[in-house]
């Protein structure tokens, strides 16, 4: 994106990327395995099972026996969601996925960034670093997955020198300098 701003005349810093990203932050792995178990119990069995199909060129998983294995259905969504399809599989596969475990996983995935505040933080970090992304737009699955995120590690960002503590402006446009672009269809 901000190589197609250059070509265009404009300056890199004249756009910011803000990714949207799910985070968990626990204090524990346990506690971050109970937080993705909220989330995921909002899902009825019954729309996982429709959503998963969705990959599986709608295949009627509602057929099988939930609390079995994955079932072995051949090469079905192998013209349509193939990568998906694949990991789904190969992940049921490999850790033993029942059919219910693999539907309410397909539905409710856990987010990149998850773990303590210094693992979410770290994570964080490494896309800012790399260029992935200028910042990020947090959601999360829990009520209070914001407030966590802001408590936790915010502050760990700020001490890293990664976020601001203060801002300049009340918009995005003035806290990050942007000028005013022009509007190319007004009389100049």
């Amino acid at each position: 994106m901000k190589k197609q701003l250059v070509a265009n005349g404009r300056e890199p810093q004249e756009l910011h990327i803000f990714q949207g990203v799910g985070v968990i932050v626990g204090d524990d792995a346990e506690d971050v395995e109970r937080q993705y178990q909220t989330t995921a119990a909002l899902v009825s069995i019954k729309d996982a099972l429709n959503y998963l199909g969705r990959f599986f060129d709608h295949h009627d998983f509602s057929q099988y026996s939930l609390d079995e294995p994955f079932p072995d259905i051949g090469d079905i969504g192998q013209n349509s969601f193939r990568s998906t399809t694949d990991e789904i599989k190969r992940k049921a596969h490999e850790q033993g996925h029942t059919l219910r475990q693999a539907a309410l996983e397909a539905a409710t995935p856990r987010p990149l960034f998850f773990g303590t505040p210094e693992e979410v933080a770290d994570g964080l970090q490494l896309w800012f670093e790399c260029e992935a992304t200028d910042g990020f737009i947090i959601q999360g699955g829990t009520p209070d997955t914001f407030e966590r995120f802001v408590d936790r590690v915010i502050p760990i960002l700020q001490a890293r020198g990664l976020t601001r503590s203060e801002y300049p402006g009340t918009t995005l446009r003035a806290s990050f300098g942007l000028k005013d672009p022009v509007n190319q269809f007004t009389q100049q």
